[in-house]
């Protein structure tokens, strides 16, 4: 009876050991098993992405451009919404960055600039005479008309948001100022040596340079016409069309000087080139400091240096009087040296040389 007993007692002791040993190794298993389902080589991959978002993220002329996704396994769902989503965000910052340039419906876009054109029209109309009665000071009143139809048009119809480009940091509006007053200054002694070798003018020595009319005729003029003809309307047309812009823009420039004093159909055609030439200076960088500071010096060194007329304007004083005679469409006539082909000449220069800056500018 006894060994029997210890018999079984023996087997039922193995079984359970037996027991115990598949169950440890169904555990093992089911180890080995969730292991392997947190370490599927698709969930690398997938680190990988969301890794390559955060790497291919650039900056560029400070505003931040996500690149595009990188990874050879981002097949699954979740990997191309990301990447769908980085794309639309990357154009969004583009197309904001652009100042809307690209309109998705020019057809319907052309009319609607009427409204920003015929409010900015009534807005300078009304400050100006406004001011001008008031003050009597035409050129400060117009510079006035200028700058409130700019900043109104664009409070009503961007908020205030449109980048006009004149409130910017100094050193740049420093730097584009003098760079445009040289380029004139390089364009007015060209076409000044054109004029004097072509006709019997001289220069001598004249009464002074008019530092009264600097300050109430010359600066002022030469900041309300490129607030005017390259603002704001100048630059939402812009956006719509940019060669409408500059020729539209050019043309109206060169029609609003048919009332000056002592012009010829030959400074008229200078001046629409001129207008041109204004609106390309304009475009080289996108700010307004460089097309002023190119008008202003070349209102300068024309008549309050080398005493020439400024668009048919006779100055108090000039450094430098023209004495002499000649053809008019040489010398330039009453109107100044606007009126001379030699005007349109250098203008066409100077156009083709900003062309030529404009293709090889850093993007």
């Amino acid at each position: 009876m006894k060994d029997g007993a210890g018999a079984v007692d023996v087997r039922i002791v193995e079984g359970i050991g037996k027991l115990h040993d598949h169950d440890r190794d169904e555990h093992r298993a089911g180890q080995e098993e969730r292991i392997d389902t947190r370490e599927k080589p698709g969930d690398e991959e997938d680190g990988a992405e969301e890794l390559g978002v955060g790497r291919d993220v650039a900056e560029e002329n400070g505003d931040v451009v996500a690149g595009e996704v990188g990874g050879e396994g981002g097949g699954t769902a979740g990997s191309e919404d990301l990447r769908v989503a980085v794309r639309n965000e990357d154009r969004a910052r583009g197309e904001a960055q652009e100042q809307r340039r690209e309109v998705r419906h020019p057809v319907l876009h052309g009319p609607v600039l009427l409204a920003p054109l015929t409010l900015f029209v009534s807005v300078y109309l009304a400050t100006f005479l406004f001011l001008g009665w008031l003050t009597g000071l035409a050129y400060l009143s117009l510079l006035a008309a200028a700058a409130a139809a700019n900043v109104f048009t664009n409070l009503v119809f961007d908020r205030g948001r449109w980048r006009v480009g004149f409130f910017v940091s100094p050193r740049l509006a420093a730097r584009d100022f003098v760079l445009g007053g040289l380029f004139a200054i390089a364009l007015v002694a060209i076409g000044d040596l054109l004029v004097l070798a072509s006709t019997s003018l001289r220069h001598t020595a004249g009464t002074g340079f008019p530092w009264r009319e600097l300050v109430i005729v010359y600066v002022p003029a030469a900041m309300h016409e490129e607030l005017v003809f390259r603002g704001y309307v100048f630059q939402r047309t812009r956006a719509w069309n940019r060669w409408f812009a500059i020729f539209a823009s050019a043309i109206l420039f060169g029609g609003l000087h048919t009332i000056n004093s002592g012009v010829t159909p030959v400074a008229i055609a200078n001046l629409v080139i001129a207008g041109v030439l204004l609106a390309l200076a304009y475009e080289l960088f996108e700010r307004l400091w460089f097309p002023i500071g190119l008008h202003l010096a070349w209102n300068l060194a024309t008549g309050p240096i080398l005493g020439y007329n400024v668009s048919g304007y006779t100055g108090e004083a000039t450094v430098l009087r023209t004495l002499g005679r000649g053809a008019a469409w040489l010398t330039g006539g009453p109107f100044g040296i606007e009126g001379s082909i030699w005007a349109g000449v250098v203008e066409l220069t100077g156009i083709a040389a900003l062309l030529w800056f404009e293709k090889r500018r850093p993007v």
